[in-house]
Protein backbone atom coordinates (compact mmCIF):
# COMPACT_ATOMS: atom_id res chain seq x y z
CA UNK A 1 0.00 0.00 0.00
CA UNK A 2 1.46 3.36 -0.99
CA UNK A 3 1.45 6.45 1.19
CA UNK A 4 -1.00 9.11 -0.05
CA UNK A 5 0.62 12.33 -1.27
CA UNK A 6 0.89 15.43 0.88
CA UNK A 7 -1.68 18.12 0.06
CA UNK A 8 -0.14 20.48 -2.50
CA UNK A 9 -2.32 23.36 -1.28
CA UNK A 10 -1.53 23.42 2.46
CA UNK A 11 1.25 20.86 2.93
CA UNK A 12 -0.25 19.92 6.33
CA UNK A 13 -2.02 16.61 5.67
CA UNK A 14 -2.18 13.82 3.14
CA UNK A 15 -4.82 13.46 0.45
CA UNK A 16 -7.40 10.88 1.44
CA UNK A 17 -9.84 9.03 -0.83
CA UNK A 18 -13.51 9.87 -0.28
CA UNK A 19 -16.80 9.53 -2.13
CA UNK A 20 -20.18 11.21 -2.13
CA UNK A 21 -22.87 9.02 -0.59
CA UNK A 22 -25.52 10.23 -3.03
CA UNK A 23 -23.86 9.18 -6.28
CA UNK A 24 -20.61 7.42 -5.36
CA UNK A 25 -18.46 10.09 -7.06
CA UNK A 26 -14.90 9.62 -5.83
CA UNK A 27 -12.45 12.40 -5.00
CA UNK A 28 -9.30 13.11 -3.01
CA UNK A 29 -9.63 15.33 0.04
CA UNK A 30 -7.25 17.09 2.37
CA UNK A 31 -9.03 17.01 5.71
CA UNK A 32 -6.80 19.81 7.01
CA UNK A 33 -7.69 22.53 4.47
CA UNK A 34 -10.80 20.90 2.89
CA UNK A 35 -9.31 21.00 -0.61
CA UNK A 36 -10.83 18.53 -3.04
CA UNK A 37 -9.60 17.07 -6.33
CA UNK A 38 -11.52 14.97 -8.83
CA UNK A 39 -9.60 11.90 -10.06
CA UNK A 40 -9.56 13.09 -13.66
CA UNK A 41 -8.03 16.50 -12.89
CA UNK A 42 -4.86 15.50 -11.08
CA UNK A 43 -3.71 17.17 -7.88
CA UNK A 44 -2.14 20.38 -9.11
CA UNK A 45 -2.99 23.40 -6.96
CA UNK A 46 -4.74 24.99 -9.95
CA UNK A 47 -7.23 22.08 -10.00
CA UNK A 48 -8.10 22.27 -6.30
CA UNK A 49 -11.67 22.98 -5.25
CA UNK A 50 -13.03 23.58 -1.76
CA UNK A 51 -15.23 20.88 -0.29
CA UNK A 52 -17.87 23.39 0.87
CA UNK A 53 -18.30 24.76 -2.67
CA UNK A 54 -18.60 21.31 -4.24
CA UNK A 55 -21.06 20.06 -1.61
CA UNK A 56 -23.20 23.18 -1.91
CA UNK A 57 -23.30 22.78 -5.72
CA UNK A 58 -24.18 19.08 -5.47
CA UNK A 59 -26.99 19.91 -3.06
CA UNK A 60 -28.19 22.87 -5.10
CA UNK A 61 -27.52 25.31 -2.28
CA UNK A 62 -25.61 28.53 -1.86
CA UNK A 63 -23.33 29.32 1.04
CA UNK A 64 -22.39 27.04 3.91
CA UNK A 65 -23.80 23.53 3.34
CA UNK A 66 -22.98 22.44 6.89
CA UNK A 67 -25.60 24.39 8.84
CA UNK A 68 -27.96 21.40 9.05
CA UNK A 69 -25.63 18.47 8.29
CA UNK A 70 -22.20 17.02 9.02
CA UNK A 71 -19.65 15.43 6.70
CA UNK A 72 -20.92 11.91 7.48
CA UNK A 73 -24.32 12.90 6.05
CA UNK A 74 -22.80 13.65 2.64
CA UNK A 75 -19.39 12.01 2.19
CA UNK A 76 -17.56 8.94 3.40
CA UNK A 77 -13.93 7.88 3.44
CA UNK A 78 -12.79 5.08 1.19
CA UNK A 79 -10.12 2.52 1.91
CA UNK A 80 -6.70 3.73 0.71
CA UNK A 81 -6.95 1.43 -2.31
CA UNK A 82 -10.49 2.75 -2.84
Amino acid sequence: MSTPPICPRCGQDRLHPYRFKSDGAKFSLCTECDSLWWPETGTDIANALFLDDVVAAKLGEEGNPWTTRVWADVIEPLPADG
